[in-house]
C-alpha cells in the first residue's frame, strides 16, 4: 500500500512543476496526504476523519482534474483502488472510499472500470477455491460498490464455479473447524441472490444457461442447513441465502412449490428447487435445520410467495406437512384441535404462512427447547409477517381468519400466555411484540369486517387480573391491550394498579414493564382527555392526572425504601413531568414538611422538575431548604442537592455565585463519606458543573474575542474568573486530601474528582477516547489560567503526590492513580524520579507482604510507561542490561530479577519468602508483558519476533518450573517430575512440609519452640509465598496465550508461541489445578486457564484446539478411575479444570466437549456403589456430582446447560437416598445450585424472593418432564409419610429439598387447567409429616402452586377440618393445616384475592377454634401457628373477635412462666415464640383499638413482665411503623421514663441495656409531641447520674456510649461534646449515625428527651455535626480550661524522629503490618480542622485566666523540643540522593501525621509566643527562639515539604476564626 501511495506523490509532486498544473497538483497532494494519515491510522475515528477530508478536497478540485491526461489521474485511481481493495474488513472506510470512487467516475469512469475490473478479474484468475480474504472481498464489493457488482453480473457464471470449487474443498469435517471461511462463503451467495436476482433467476428457474455450479452451490447451503456440522450462526446465514434463493422466483407459486419441497426434504428423501435438484437426505441431523429453514423464510421471503393460494397438488403436500406436525404434537393437543387442524389443511384454501409456515413454527416451540430465543424470534416473525400478509392471505382464505370461535385465536393466545413468564433471556421482548401484533391482526380483520364485537380485549384484561402482581406477564399485555380498551376502563377494572405499579418498582425486574405501562396509560389519558375537550388547559389536565396518580406518585417518592424512591423519580415522575407540566405544582404542595423522606422528594422533583423543563423556581425559601439539604444526614439527600446544583439542560450555563459557595461548604465535609456510590454519584455531579465551568468560560472567551474586548482588568465576578477559581481550589482540596495520612473514603473521593478536573479542564486529546474529549479552543483557556500562576496540574508535587498514591495498600486507589498518571501526565518522567520510582519498586515487588507487592507491580509498569529512551537507559544500563530493544529489554531485566528469586528458592525456601518472594515479580512481568500496548505492538515487529520467541519460551518455562518447586515443597519433597501422578497434600500434610523448611532454615543451635496455637509467622510466609505466587503464574500464562496467540502472524515468522511451548503452558495449569488446596490460588488460575482454553479454541489450528480437549479427556480418565486417597481433600481445583475447559468453547458453536463431558459425568454419577465401598475416601460418582456443580454454578454455561436440567434433577433425587454421606451432600450442593440456575439469585440473605422468578407454567413449560418427576417423588412421601416401619416414620431425603424449590416459585397464574393444580393434593396431604421442617415448607410451597381463584375455596376446605375440642386429631396434622392456612392467607390478603363473603366465612371457622389459641391446647406451637392466622385477619374481622381472643392471649401471657435457666425444664419447645408473638399481638392491638384496657395491659407487661417480654415489646417499639396511638405511645415513654434507673442499676445484661436505650430514644425522637412534661425528680437525677458514669468512664460498647448521648442530649458539658466529637470518628458507621443524633440535638438546640418539639429536628450529617460540635465548644466553653486540653488532646502524638528511623531501617520485613486501632480516623486532618478553633481560643484566652494557665501548661510540654524536631525534618527531606526514601515517606501515613502534627503543634507556640511578646510577657525558660524564628522555620518547611510532594497548608497567620475562618480553611486543608 505504501508503495502505491509513494509513487502518487512522486507522480504529482512532479507535475507540481509543470506550468499550469502546480494548482491542481498542490491540491491532489492534500488528497494524497489525508490518505496516507488513513493508511497509516489506528484509530478508526481519525481514520474516518481522515477519508471525510480528502473526498472534500477531491470534490473541490474535481472539475479541474478531467482536464488531465488519463496518464495523471491513474495513479490517483490505482492508488483509491488499492485502498478499497485493502478495506473489505472495514465497511465504514469502504463505504467512504467509495465515495472517492465515484468522485473519480463522474470524470472517465471507463478508467475507474477498467482499473478495478482488473483488480476483481486477478481474485478469480486461474484460480478454483476461493481464500477467505478474496471472498470478502468479493462481498463487500457486490454489496458496496456499483462498479464491482456491474462487473460481477458480468462474469456470475465465474464466480459461481469459485464459489462452488470453494464449498467442494471443504468437507463436512472442515466446515466445523473453518468457521470463518464457511461463514463468508455462505455471505457471499446471500449477496449474490440478494443483489443479482434477474441473473441468477434463468439458472434456477428456467434451466437456461450452464446451472451445475448453481446446482453445487444450492447442495452445499443446503446441506449446511440440514446437517449439524456447521455452528449456528453459520447455518442461520445458510438459511437466509436460501430464502433468498427463493425469492428469485418468476412467480409466487413456483416459490411457494420450492419452499414445500424443503420441508418435504426434513422428512424425506429428494426434492425440485425449481429446475434444480435438492440433494437426497445424507446429512447428521440435530433437530435444528427446521428452526433455520423456517427463520430464513420468515426473515427474508418475499410477502408474495409466502401469501399466494397453493394449487390442489401443493394443498395435499401443506396437508400432508400440517398432519406430520401433528403427529410430533399428538400428546400435547387434543382432538378438536386436530379436527381444526385437519379442516383447515385440507379443505380451505392453503397457502404457506397459515398452512406450512405456523405447523413449523408450533413444531418448533414443542421440541427445540436449547434454542427458545431464537424460537420466540421465529414466532414474533411469523406474526409480523402475518400482520404485513393480512390483505393477500383475506383474498386467500375469503373469510376472518381471527374470530372469536377461531381455534388459530385460542392456539396463538394460549401459545402466548403458556410463555409470558419464560425466563429465557431476551424472550420477554418478544412476547411483548407478539401481543402487540396480535391485537393489531384482531383489531384490522375487525375493522376490515365491520365487526363491533371485540371480546379478546375483555378476555385479555380479565386474564391479566388473573395473574399475580409478582409476573411480569401481567405488565406486558396489559401495555399491548391499553390502547384497545382506553385507560379509563383499565383503571375502573384494575383499581390495584397504582399500588402494583409501586410494588413492580421495588422489584428490580419489573421496574421496566412498570415504567413502560406507567407511560402508555398518561399518553393514553392526555389523548383522550384532549380530544373529550378542547383547549383545555395544561392546569386542567394536572388536575385530572392527580386525582389518579397524585397518592401514587407522593407515597412512592416519600418512602422509607429508598430503592422504590430512586425508581418512582426514574420511572414515573419524569414521564410525568413531560406528559403533564402543571403537575409540578400539586407535588411540590405535598413535599413542604422537615421529614426526610419529603426533604428527599422535594429536591428530587426540583431536579427533575430543572432536568426536564431547565426552569428551576427561585427564592429565599428555596435557598434555605437547599442549604438544609446539603448538611442533611442521609446520602440521597445530600446526593439530590448536589445534583440539583451542577446539573444544567445547557453545560455553557454558569454556575452562580452561590452555587460555587455552596459547593465549596459542601464537598470537604463528604470526601470521607463510606459509600462507593455516593463516590461515584459525586464525581458524576463535580464533572457536571466542571463542564458547565468550561463551557461558560470557554463561550464568554469567544464573545469576547468575537467583540474584540481587550480590556487590561477582567471582572471579578465573570465566568471565566469564576471557572478559574474554583477549579483551582478543587485542585488544592484534592491535593491534600491525597495525602497518606487520608483514609480511603478520602483519598478515593480525591482521586475521582481530581479525574473529573483533568478530564474536563486539560487540553489531552486522545484518539482512544470516544467520549470526553476536550473543546477545540481548550488552549485559549488554560492559558487565561496560567496567566494566572492556577492550574498547573502537572507540577513535581502533584506528579508526587499521585506517586504516593501508587503505594496505597488498596488495588483501587493504586489503579486509579496509575491510570491518572499515564493518560493526561507528561509522556515521560524527570529522570530522578523514574529512577527513584524503579527503585522503589524493586524493593516493593521483593516484599512478602502482597499488598506492597502490588503496589510494586504497579509502580514497575508505570515507571515503564513513564520514561523516555534514555531513562530506560540509565535504568537498564545500572543493571548492565543491553539495550537493543528497550521494551524487551526491560522484560528480561524482570525474567532475570524472577529466575534470581526462583534460584533463592531452590536453595532456601524460608529464607526466599523473607526476602525474595516470586509472587512479587511475577506480577509485574504480567503488567509489564500483557497491560502495556507499546510491548505487545513492539512484539508485530518481523525483526524481534525471534527474540521475543526465545523470551517467552524462557518465560514459560522459569515459571513452569516455579510451579513445580512451589508445589513440590509442600508436598514435602524438593522436585516433582511431569509423570507423576496428580497428588494434592492434605493441609496436615501441607503443615508438616512447612515445619521442616522451617527446621531446615533455622539456626542449628536455637531451641525448638513448643507448637503454636496459631500459625508461626515463618509459616504463613512460606504459605503466602506459595500461594500468592502460583495464583499470579495461572493469571499470568493465561494472559499469555489470550494477548500474544491471538497476535496476527508476520510472513514468514513462526507464531510467538509454539505448540512446545503452549503444551508446557498447559503443564504448568495442570500442576496447579490439580495439586493445589488453596481455593485462592485455584480461583486466580482458574482465571488464568479459562482464557487459556478459550484462545485455544477459538484458533484455526487443530493441533492447538487439541491441547484442551486433551487435557479434558485426561481429568475424565483420573475422574473415573479407582482412587487410593480422595480428589476432593486433595484437589479443590479439580472441578475447575473441568469448568475452565467447557466455558471456553464458543457459545455460536455445538460445543462438542460440553456434550462429552456432561454426558460422561452424568453417567458416571448415575453408576451404583460397589459392595465395598469406602466412606473415608471419594468417590468417582461423588467427584462427578461436584464436577456437576461447578459447572451449573459457572455463569459461563447457564444457557448450555439447560438440555441437563432434567437428567441432572434425576440424579440428584436418586443420589439423595444413597447411603454415603458425601453422595448426599454432593447431590444436595447440586440441587443448590440447579434452584439458583433455574429460579434466580436472592437480592440479600434475608430476602426471601427470588430476584427474576419464575411461575410454574413458565417453568414446566420450559422443563415438561421436571413436573411429573417432581410430582412422583411428592406422591411417594405423602404415602410414606402415614407408614410405620419398625416402630419408625420412613424418611424421604428428598422431600424437603424439593419443597424448599417449588416454595420458591412465583405466584402461579389463574385457570381450571393451570399445570400447578396437580400438586395440591400432595402438598396438602404432607401436613401431617412428622418433620417440622417439612411441614414448614409444605406450607410455603402451597402457595405459589395455588391459583389465584382458588384461594378461597383453599382456605374454607382447610379451616372447616380444623377440630373441635374432643375431637381426636394428630397434632403434627393439625400444626401443618394451620400453617398452610397462614402461607395462603397471607398471600391471599396481600393481592386482594379474597371476596368479603370468603373472609368472613374464613373468620367465622377460626372464631369458632379460638380454643387452640388457649392453654386447653397444650402444644405452644399450635397455638403460635393459630395465633398467626387470627394476627392476619383482626383488622377485618368483627370487634368481639378480636376483643376475644385479645383476652385470651392476655391470659396466657399473665399465666406464663419465666424460662428456666438452671436443672430440669419444664418449657416446651415454641412456648417462648409464643409469648413474642403474643406480644406483639398485643401492642399492635393496642396501637389499633386504642382502648385504655389494651394501652393499660401492654404497658403492663412493660413493667412487670419477664425479661423476654419485655424484649419483645422493646423490640416492637423500635421496628414498629404504625404510630397512630398517641395514648400507647405517650404510656410506653413514661412507663420506660420510670423504668429507667431500675435498668440503668441492674445493668448486667449489655444486649437488654442497649435495647431498652435504643427503644427510648426512639421513641422520644418520634413521639415527643405526644409527651407535654418531662419528669425531673430525684429518680431523673439519679439516671442523669448514672448515664453520665456510662458515657465518659468508656467502660461500654461505643453504641451503648452513643445511645446514653442521646438520652443525655439536656445535660452538656465540655466532657460530654469531647466523648461525642471522639464517636464521630469512630470506624463502625452504626456508631457515628448514633452520635450524629446527638450532635444534632444540641447543635440545633432542640429542647430535651421528652419535651415538646413542634418544629422537629433535622439530622445532620456526621461531619457537619463534628464541626458544629466543635463551634459549640469554643463558643459556649471556652472559659472552661478542660476545653482547650480536650482539643489539644486530639492532636497526633506521633514522634517524627521514631518514624523516619523506620522508614531508614532495612531490616526484616514482617508478612503483615500492625492494624490500625481505626481505619476511619483521620489524625492529620483533624489536626488541620481543630486549628482555628484553638487560635479562636488563644485569642481569648487573657479573659480566662484557668484557660491561660491550661495553655501555658501545654506551651511548656511542648515547646521546648519544637524547633530542633522541625530543623531535623528539614534536613532529612533536603538531603540528596534519596528521592527513593522520600518516596517511601510519601506512602507513609505515619509520615503524614507525624508531619501535620508537628506543623499544627508549630503554629499554635507561634501564636501563643506572639501573645506572650505582645503583652511584654516572659516565655517558658525552656523555650529559646522568638515567635518569629519558628514562624520562619515553619514556612520553611512547608515550603521544603511541598517540593518532595508532601503538601501540609498550616496557616501560622490565621487571626481571630469565626465559622467563616473555618469554612475557608477548611476547604483547603481539609
Amino acid at each position: 500500500m505504501g508503495a502505491e501511495i509513494h509513487q502518487c506523490f512522486a507522480s504529482y509532486a512532479a507535475m507540481s512543476q509543470t506550468e499550469g498544473l502546480g494548482e491542481i497538483s498542490q491540491g491532489l497532494l492534500l488528497v494524497l496526504e489525508k490518505l496516507k494519515q488513513f493508511a497509516g491510522g489506528s484509530v478508526k475515528r481519525c481514520k474516518d476523519k481522515n477519508l471525510e477530508e480528502a473526498h472534500q478536497l477531491l470534490s473541490a478540485v474535481s472539475k479541474g482534474l478531467w482536464v488531465l491526461d488519463r496518464s495523471h489521474v491513474l495513479p490517483l485511481v490505482k492508488c483509491v483502488l488499492a485502498l478499497q481493495m485493502e478495506t473489505t474488513n472495514n465497511s465504514s472506510s469502504f463505504l467512504r472510499l467509495e465515495k472517492l470512487v465515484a468522485t473519480l467516475s463522474e470524470g472517465d469512469e471507463a478508467l475507474v472500470s477498467e482499473q478495478l475490473n482488473q483488480l476483481m478479474s486477478s481474485l478469480v484468475e486461474h484460480k478454483e477455491a476461493l481464500s477467505p480474504g478474496s471472498l470478502q472481498t468479493v462481498c463487500m464489493f457486490i454489496e458496496e460498490s456499483m462498479l464491482g457488482r456491474s462487473y460481477w453480473q458480468n462474469n456470475l457464471m465465474q464466480l459461481l464455479k469459485c464459489i462452488a470449487a470453494t464449498f467442494d474443498s471443504m468437507s463436512q469435517e472442515q466446515i466445523s473447524r473453518n468457521e470463518q471461511w464457511c461463514y463468508i462463503t455462505v455471505k457471499t451467495c446471500l449477496q449474490l441472490f440478494k443483489l443479482m436476482p434477474k441473473e441468477v433467476a434463468p439458472l434456477v428457474w428456467d434451466g437456461t444457461g450452464d446451472s451445475k455450479a448453481l446446482q453445487s452451490i444450492l447442495g452445499s447451503l443446503v446441506h449446511i442447513v440440514m446437517g449439524k456440522a456447521a455452528c449456528r450462526d453459520i447455518r442461520m446465514l445458510a438459511g437466509t441465502a436460501v430464502s433468498m434463493l427463493v425469492n428469485t422466483a418468476p412467480e409466487p407459486c413456483r416459490g411457494a412449490a420450492a419452499v414445500l419441497e424443503l420441508y418435504h426434504l426434513l422428512n424425506a428423501g429428494e426434492g425440485q428447487f425449481g429446475m434444480l435438484s435438492l440433494p437426497s437426505r445424507a446429512w447428521d441431523s440435530d433437530g435444528l435445520e427446521r428452526l433455520v429453514l423456517t427463520r430464513g423464510l420468515l426473515a427474508s421471503c418475499k410477502r408474495e410467495i409466502l401469501s399466494c393460494l397453493l394449487d390442489g397438488t401443493q394443498q395435499q403436500v401443506a396437508c400432508s406437512q400440517w398432519e406430520g406436525s401433528q403427529l410430533d404434537n399428538t400428546q400435547r393437543r387434543d382432538g378438536q384441535a386436530k379436527g381444526w387442524t385437519r379442516k383447515n389443511a385440507g379443505l380451505a384454501k392453503a397457502c404457506l404462512l397459515l398452512d406450512v409456515l405456523l405447523p413449523a413454527v408450533l413444531i418448533l416451540m414443542e421440541k427445540q427447547k436449547d434454542c427458545l430465543y431464537y424460537c420466540f424470534q421465529v414466532f414474533t416473525l411469523w406474526l409480523q409477517r402475518f400482520q404485513e400478509s393480512l390483505d393477500e392471505i383475506w383474498k386467500v382464505k375469503e373469510s376472518r381468519i381471527l374470530d372469536g370461535n377461531s381455534r388459530l385465536l385460542q392456539e396463538l393466545t394460549q401459545f402466548l400466555w403458556n410463555n409470558a413468564e419464560s425466563p429465557v433471556e431476551g424472550v420477554s421482548d418478544f412476547i411483548h411484540s407478539s401481543f402487540q401484533h396480535l391485537l393489531e391482526i384482531y383489531s384490522l380483520e375487525c375493522d376490515h369486517f365491520k365487526d363491533t364485537e371485540r371480546p379478546l380485549y375483555e378476555q385479555f384484561l380479565q386474564r391479566v387480573l388473573c395473574l399475580p402482581w409478582q409476573a411480569k406477564a401481567r405488565y406486558v399485555p396489559l401495555c399491548a391491550i391499553l390502547p384497545y380498551l382506553g385507560p379509563g376502563k383499565v383503571l375502573d377494572t384494575y383499581k390495584d394498579l397504582p399500588q402494583h405499579l409501586l410494588s413492580c418498582l421495588s422489584t428490580n425486574h419489573l421496574c421496566p414493564a412498570a415504567s413502560d405501562l406507567y407511560k402508555t396509560i398518561l399518553q393514553q389519558q392526555r389523548k383522550v382527555w384532549t380530544e373529550e375537550q378542547e383547549d383545555v388547559s395544561e392546569e386542567e389536565l394536572a388536575r385530572k392526572w392527580g386525582q389518579h396518580w397524585l397518592p401514587t406518585l407522593t407515597c412512592g417518592l416519600t418512602s422509607s425504601n429508598s430503592f422504590l424512591q430512586s425508581n418512582t423519580s426514574n420511572y414515573l415522575l419524569v414521564w410525568t413531568l413531560r406528559l403533564f407540566p402543571a403537575s409540578y405544582a400539586l407535588l411540590a404542595e405535598g413535599f413542604k414538611g422537615k421529614d426526610s423522606t419529603q426533604i428527599h422528594a422535594w429536591v428530587t422533583l426540583l431536579n427533575i422538575q430543572k432536568t426536564v423543563t431547565g426552569v428551576l423556581p427561585a427564592g429565599q425559601e428555596t435557598l434555605e431548604r437547599l442549604s438544609a439539604c446539603l448538611c442533611a444526614k442521609e446520602d440521597n439527600i445530600r446526593l439530590a442537592a448536589l445534583s440539583l446544583l451542577c446539573s444544567s439542560p445547557r453545560t455553557n450555563q454558569s454556575l452562580s455565585v452561590m452555587d460555587i459557595q455552596l459547593l465549596k461548604e459542601l464537598l470537604p465535609l463528604n470526601l470521607n463519606c463510606d459509600s462507593s456510590s455516593f463516590r461515584q454519584f459525586l464525581q458524576a455531579s463535580v464533572k457536571k458543573a466542571l463542564v458547565r465551568l468550561r463551557d461558560s468560560s470557554l463561550a464568554a472567551l469567544r464573545q469576547r474575542m468575537k467583540n474584540k474586548e481587550c480590556s487590561t482588568g477582567e471582572d471579578l465576578q465573570s465566568p471565566v474568573v469564576r471557572a478559574v477559581d474554583f477549579v483551582e481550589w478543587l485542585l488544592q482540596l484534592c491535593a491534600s486530601s491525597l495525602m497518606s495520612g487520608s483514609n480511603f473514603q478520602r483519598r478515593k473521593s480525591a482521586l475521582l474528582l481530581l479525574a473529573a478536573v483533568l478530564e474536563t479542564c486539560t487540553d489531552s486529546w486522545s484518539p482512544e477516547r470516544k467520549k470526553g474529549q476536550p473543546p477545540r479552543n481548550m488552549a485559549a483557556l488554560l492559558s487565561r489560567a496560567k496567566s494566572k500562576g492556577c492550574w498547573d496540574f502537572f507540577s513535581r508535587s502533584n506528579t508526587l503526590m499521585l506517586l504516593s498514591c501508587l503505594q496505597d495498600s488498596t488495588n483501587e486507589i493504586r489503579e486509579l492513580a496509575a491510570e491518572l498518571l499515564v493518560s493526561y501526565f507528561p509522556p515521560a518522567f524527570p529522570e530522578s524520579i523514574a529512577v527513584a520510582l524503579f527503585e522503589r519498586a524493586l524493593e516493593a515487588v521483593s516484599s512478602p507482604r502482597v499488598p506492597e507487592a502490588e503496589a510494586g507491580a504497579v509502580m514497575m509498569k508505570t515507571v515503564f510507561q513513564k520514561s523516555d529512551t534514555c531513562t530506560l537507559k540509565r535504568i537498564l544500563a545500572k543493571q548492565e542490561q543491553a539495550v537493543e530493544c528497550q521494551h524487551l529489554s526491560f522484560i528480561e531485566y524482570l525474567l532475570g530479577v524472577l529466575q534470581v528469586h526462583i534460584s533463592s528458592a531452590h536453595r532456601d525456601l524460608l529464607q526466599a519468602a523473607h526476602s525474595t518472594p516470586i509472587h512479587g515479580v511475577v506480577l509485574a512481568l504480567r503488567r509489564c508483558l500483557l497491560e502495556v500496548p507499546a510491548v505487545v505492538a513492539s512484539m508485530s515487529e518481523a525483526r524481534l519476533v525471534q527474540c521475543w520467541r526465545d523470551f517467552l519460551s524462557r518465560l514459560v518455562e522459569s515459571v513452569r518450573d516455579a510451579v513445580r518447586l512451589l508445589l513440590g515443597m509442600l508436598q514435602g519433597k524438593q522436585a516433582s517430575s511431569c509423570s507423576q501422578e496428580a497428588v494434592a497434600p492434605s493441609f496436615a500434610d501441607v503443615g508438616n512440609a512447612i515445619g521442616s523448611l522451617i527446621q531446615l532454615g533455622k539456626d542449628p543451635g536455637q531451641e525448638d519452640e513448643e507448637d503454636p496455637i496459631l500459625l508461626s509467622e515463618e509459616h504463613s510466609l512460606v504459605l503466602t509465598c506459595c500461594w500468592v505466587s502460583v495464583k499470579e503464574i495461572g493469571l499470568l500464562l493465561g494472559g499469555l496465550a489470550e494477548k500474544i496467540l491471538l497476535l496476527p502472524p508476520q510472513v514468514g515468522c513462526g507464531p510467538l508461541l509454539p505448540l512446545p511451548v503452549v503444551k508446557m503452558a498447559s503443564e504448568g495449569f495442570q500442576e496447579i489445578l490439580l495439586r493445589c488446596r488453596h481455593w485462592g490460588a485455584v480461583e486466580g488460575c482458574s482465571v488464568g486457564f479459562t482464557k487459556f482454553c478459550a484462545t485455544l479454541l477459538s484458533l484455526p489450528d487443530l493441533e492447538l484446539q487439541e491441547v484442551p480437549k486433551a487435557i479434558l479427556e485426561q481429568g475424565l480418565v483420573l475422574l473415573s478411575s479407582p482412587r487410593s486417597s480422595s480428589i476432593t481433600r486433595r484437589a479443590a481445583g479439580f472441578p475447575m479444570l473441568f469448568l475452565c475447559i467447557l466455558a471456553g468453547e464458543g457459545p455460536t458453536k455445538s460445543r462438542p466437549l460440553l456434550t462429552h463431558g456432561c454426558q460422561t459425568l452424568l453417567a458416571l454419577a448415575s453408576m451404583p456403589l460397589s459392595q465395598d465401598w469406602n466412606q473415608t475416601l471419594d468417590l468417582p460418582q461423588v467427584s462427578a456430582v461436584h464436577v456437576l456443580q461447578t459447572l451449573v454454578r459457572g455463569s459461563e454455561l447457564g444457557a448450555a446447560l439447560r438440555q441437563y436440567v432434567t437428567p441432572m434433577v434425576i440424579l440428584v433425587l436418586k443420589a439423595l437416598d444413597s447411603p454415603s454421606w458425601a453422595m448426599r451432600n454432593a447431590a444436595i450442593q447440586l440441587f443448590g445450585a440447579l434452584t439458583v440456575r433455574l429460579l434466580g439469585q436472592k437480592r440479600s440473605r434475608g430476602d426471601s424472593h427470588i430476584h427474576g422468578g419464575v411461575s410454574p407454567e413458565a417453568l414446566f413449560s420450559l422443563y415438561p418432564q421436571l413436573k411429573h418427576i417432581l410430582l412422583e417423588e411428592l406422591s411417594s412421601a405423602v404415602a410414606a409419610s402415614g407408614e410405620l416401619r419398625d416402630g419408625k416414620f420412613p424418611l424421604c431425603p428428598a422431600l424437603y429439598a424439593i419443597l424448599t424449590f417449588l416454595a420458591k416459585l412465583q405466584p402461579s397464574a389463574d385457570g381450571v387447567n393451570s399445570s400447578s393444580r396437580c400438586f395440591l393434593e400432595p402438598l396438602i396431604g404432607l401436613a401431617g409429616n412428622p418433620i417440622y421442617a417439612a411441614r414448614v415448607m409444605a406450607a410455603r410451597a402451597l402457595v405459589p402452586l395455588v391459583p389465584a381463584a382458588e384461594y378461597g375455596t383453599l382456605l374454607l376446605r382447610l379451616t372447616s377440618d380444623l377440630p373441635q375440642p374432643g375431637d381426636a386429631f394428630s397434632h403434627n396434622a393439625l400444626h401443618g393445616q394451620l400453617l398452610q392456612i397462614e402461607s395462603v392467607l397471607a398471600h391471599a390478603l396481600r393481592v386482594n384475592h379474597l371476596s368479603p363473603d370468603t373472609l368472613l366465612s374464613v373468620t367465622c371457622q377460626l372464631e369458632d377454634r379460638l380454643w387452640l389459641v388457649t392453654s386447653v391446647q397444650q402444644c405452644p406451637l399450635v397455638r403460635l401457628a393459630y395465633l398467626q392466622v387470627v394476627s392476619l385477619l383482626v383488622g377485618t374481622s368483627p370487634c368481639d373477635f378480636a376483643q376475644r381472643v385479645w383476652v385470651a392471649v392476655r391470659g396466657e401471657l399473665d399465666h406464663s412462666k419465666p424460662v428456666e435457666k438452671a436443672g430440669l425444664s419444664h418449657v416446651q419447645v415454641g412456648s417462648v415464640t409464643f409469648c413474642q408473638l403474643a406480644v406483639r399481638f398485643l401492642c399492635n392491638e393496642g396501637t389499633r383499638l386504642a382502648s385504655p384496657e389494651t394501652v393499660h395491659g401492654v404497658c403492663s407487661l412493660l413493667q412487670k413482665g419477664s425479661t423476654d417480654l419485655q424484649a419483645a415489646i422493646l423490640t416492637w417499639v423500635i421496628e414498629m411503623e404504625d404510630r397512630k396511638n398517641p395514648d400507647l405511645m405517650k404510656e410506653l415513654l413514661l412507663t420506660l421514663w420510670e423504668k429507667l434507673e431500675e435498668v440503668l442499676k441492674g445493668r448486667t445484661d449489655c444486649t437488654f441495656l442497649k435495647l431498652y436505650l435504643e427503644a427510648f430514644v426512639h421513641l422520644n425522637s418520634n413521639q415527643c409531641q405526644f409527651v407535654s412534661h418531662k419528669p425531673f425528680g430525684p429518680a431523673y437525677a439519679a439516671s442523669r447520674g448514672i448515664l453520665l458514669s456510662m458515657v465518659e468512664s468508656g467502660d461500654f460498647s461505643p453504641e451503648i456510649q452513643c445511645l446514653a448521648l442521646c438520652v443525655l442530649a439536656s445535660l452538656l458539658t465540655a466532657g460530654l461534646i469531647n466523648v461525642a466529637i471522639s464517636l464521630l470518628q469512630d470506624e463502625d458507621h452504626e456508631v457515628r449515625l448514633e452520635a450524629t443524633i446527638f450532635a444534632s440535638l444540641v447543635v440545633q438546640r432542640q429542647p430535651p428527651l421528652g419535651v415538646s418539639s413542634p418544629g422537629g429536628c433535622a439530622l445532620l450529617h456526621s461531619n457537619k455535626g463534628l464541626v458544629s460540635l466543635f463551634h459549640l465548644l469554643v463558643e459556649e466553653f471556652w472559659v472552661c480550661p478542660e476545653t482547650f486540653a480536650c482539643l489539644v488532646h486530639h492532636l497526633p502524638s506521633t514522634d517524627l524522629s521514631d518514624t523516619l528511623a523506620d522508614l531508614e531501617d532495612k531490616g526484616a520485613v514482617s508478612l503483615y503490618k500492625e492494624d490500625e486501632p481505626n481505619v476511619y480516623a483521620e489524625p492529620a486532618v483533624l489536626s488541620q480542622m481543630l486549628l482555628p478553633f484553638l487560635f479562636w481560643l488563644l485569642d481569648r484566652a487573657s479573659a480566662s485566666p484557668r484557660l491561660w494557665e491550661s495553655i501555658q501548661a501545654w506551651l511548656k510540654a511542648t515547646g521546648p523540643g519544637l524547633l530542633t524536631t522541625l530543623q531535623h525534618c528539614m534536613s532529612w527531606w533536603s538531603q540528596d540522593g534519596s528521592t527513593s526514601l522520600h518516596l517511601k515517606a510519601l506512602g507513609s501515613q505515619k509520615m503524614h501525621v507525624a508531619v501535620t502534627a508537628l506543623l499544627v503543634k508549630a503554629a499554635l507556640v507561634v501564636h501563643i509566643l506572639e501573645i506572650l511578646e505582645e503583652k511584654e510577657q516572659p516565655s517558658i525558660e525552656e523555650i529559646h527562639y522568638s515567635s518569629q524564628d519558628l514562624k520562619d522555620t515553619v514556612l520553611a518547611a512547608q515550603k521544603a515539604l511541598a517540593q518532595h510532594g508532601m503538601v501540609v497548608t498550616v496557616n501560622v497567620e490565621i487571626e481571630q476564626m469565626g465559622r467563616q475562618g473555618y469554612l475557608g480553611c477548611v476547604s483547603v486543608t481539609s
